[in-house]
């Protein structure tokens, strides 16, 4: 009888195995990640940073009641992580994204066993080094504390512990460990509900088993992550069963998802996401050509022999050439290479989670940083070898050059994080948020409401004054049908907001706001402008509210 052996003592081999060589330069990644990290962590914090911490507190605190007025479309995991920052690291921006660096650390950790396992100590090492420089990446938001650095942790926890549970005979205790890592990874962002898929379909076709045993184990990664979900569902049914299905899982289904925008949305948005990215997009693109650099010297015949070879069909299965190289050519039944072919189906199940929004966010690359690190390593390390001497100094300055590119913000103005904030975002709501806050703070009492016109929901939390309607983004606002009317109700009630905050930002309303603005008008009065931001302030006797 074959028995199953604990992790643990595997990884005390592992750890064993490793030179004090190989411990040098895993601290130098991560002393890499901080050094990219430091230069933003008194940016300002961005809206999700402050959406969270705004219902965070609010939870904590009492004063609110989290998927009511603390309305987020999130479950409660990221909550939980920022009450974690708050007891352990302070409340402020710095806390939050020396949090996200930690994730960071432990991640890129992660990303080390698994690229060693596949490649070798030194691939594993480059492996490390690429997940702590993309993922700190400040064009994709990687500085900062969103869920998707968080997330990033347990899902490749998940996808190490598939390869460890494969060599050791699917030990029971593992599949549901991976069950409740799936969990956690999709209580700290929806998306991460993918590390499901990629689990199913890998114990599906790493090997072949009889149908009973596979429903078998995929029933024993279902009671890990029911272990999870089921705490999280009955907090949900106190919490207000209608109102944290909505918010957890209905809105995303029917007002902001990829199947509820248009195709052309998605055009664009993919459009910008890879302008944002350019300067990654064109390293890619020198990478491939590298790559395949033979078949695209050869003619058109002989380059579509070549294609068709990535992809025959067949009565054994599906046949597919592996983007590592020409040498590994798996059967998705049976894989050789079991790293390798875990690795493509976690890459494709981070393009599910990052399509599933719809919106195409820069940040939600955060999700695939660490399986593409791996392939980038091993890529890199093929193309090196195929190149001469001096070809190789040529590769690697244009790609170095074409990845740092994000980092020319560092060096925007006069260098200082306001400069650094104005040349990422681009508008002045956010360099002055916090001038903004404090003003707010100082000029109403804690019972006072505000608006933020449309976005930047930080302000509430840097202000600590609650807003006057409770869907704080211009997303939110977009998708339901009834928020611009509910919107101008609120202006027109006696309860309106004391104070709007102008952030210059189009309504994301039919008329881009012009209603909204027309209205405020009549009920407010410019009061101060701070660092091009208007303020304005409620009249002390507004015109009673309009009937009909």
């Amino acid at each position: 009888m074959r028995v199953a052996k604990r992790p643990g003592s595997r990884v005390l081999r592992l750890v064993n195995q490793v030179s004090p060589a190989e411990y040098a330069w895993l601290v130098a990644a991560v002393l890499l990640s901080l050094a990219l990290r430091v230069p933003f962590f008194k940016v300002a914090m961005i809206a999700d940073e402050g959406g969270y911490a705004y219902a965070t507190r609010g939870w904590l605190d009492g004063t609110g009641q989290l998927y009511g007025d603390l309305w987020i479309s999130r479950p409660q995991g990221i909550f939980l992580v920022y009450a974690a920052i708050f007891k352990t690291l302070g409340t402020g921006t710095v806390a939050f994204r020396l949090a996200a660096w930690i994730a960071c650390v432990l991640t890129t950790l992660v990303v080390w066993a698994i690229a060693r396992r596949w490649l070798s100590p030194r691939g594993a090492i480059y492996a490390a080094m690429c997940f702590a420089f993309f993922s700190s990446l400040p064009n994709i938001e990687g500085f900062t504390a969103n869920a998707e650095i968080f997330m990033g942790l347990p899902s490749a926890m998940c996808a190490w512990l598939l390869l460890h549970a494969h060599s050791r005979n699917w030990p029971r205790w593992s599949l549901v460990t991976i069950g409740i890592l799936a969990g956690v990874a999709t209580q700290l962002k929806p998306s991460g509900l993918v590390m499901l898929l990629v689990a199913f379909v890998f114990l599906l076709l790493v090997e072949p088993q009889p149908l009973r045993l596979y429903l078998q184990r995929c029933g024993w990664i279902l009671a890990g992550l029911a272990m999870i979900g089921i705490p999280s569902l009955i907090h949900g049914y106190f919490l207000g069963w209608n109102d944290f299905f909505y918010a957890t899982i209905a809105y995303r289904i029917t007002s902001q998802s990829s199947a509820t925008v248009p195709l052309f949305h998605h055009i664009f948005r993919i459009s910008a996401l890879v302008y944002r990215c350019y300067g990654l997009t064109a390293a890619l693109i020198v990478m491939l050509i590298l790559r395949y650099r033979f078949p695209l010297q050869q003619g058109y015949q002989k380059w579509s022999t070549w294609l068709r070879s990535r992809l025959v069909l067949s009565r054994s299965g599906v046949v597919l050439h592996a983007v590592a190289g020409p040498s590994a050519v798996h059967y998705l039944s049976r894989p050789t290479d079991t790293t390798g072919f875990l690795l493509r189906i976690w890459g494709i199940g981070c393009l599910l989670g990052i399509s599933m929004g719809g919106d195409w966010w820069a940040h939600y690359l955060i999700q695939i940083a660490a399986p593409f690190s791996i392939w980038f390593a091993r890529a890199s390390v093929e193309i090196w070898r195929g190149l001469w001497r001096w070809d190789r100094l040529v590769y690697t300055l244009v790609v170095t050059g074409l990845l740092v590119t994000p980092y020319w913000v560092l060096f925007a103005g006069n260098h200082d994080a306001r400069s650094i904030t104005q040349a990422l975002f681009g508008h002045a709501g956010y360099p002055a948020q916090e001038q903004i806050a404090r003003y707010l703070r100082e000029h109403t009492e804690p019972g006072d409401t505000i608006y933020v016109a449309f976005d930047q929901a930080a302000i509430y939390y840097l202000a600590d004054r609650k807003p006057a309607y409770k869907h704080l983004y211009d997303q939110e606002l977009l998708a339901l049908p009834d928020s611009y009317s509910d919107i101008l109700s609120i202006i027109q009630s006696p309860n309106r907001p004391k104070y709007i905050v102008t952030t210059r930002q189009t309504g994301p309303f039919p008329d881009d706001g012009r209603a909204f603005w027309q209205m405020v008008s009549k009920y407010y009065d410019f009061e101060t402008d701070i660092n091009g931001v208007p303020l304005l302030r409620v009249k002390d006797d507004p015109p009673p509210p309009e009937t009909g």
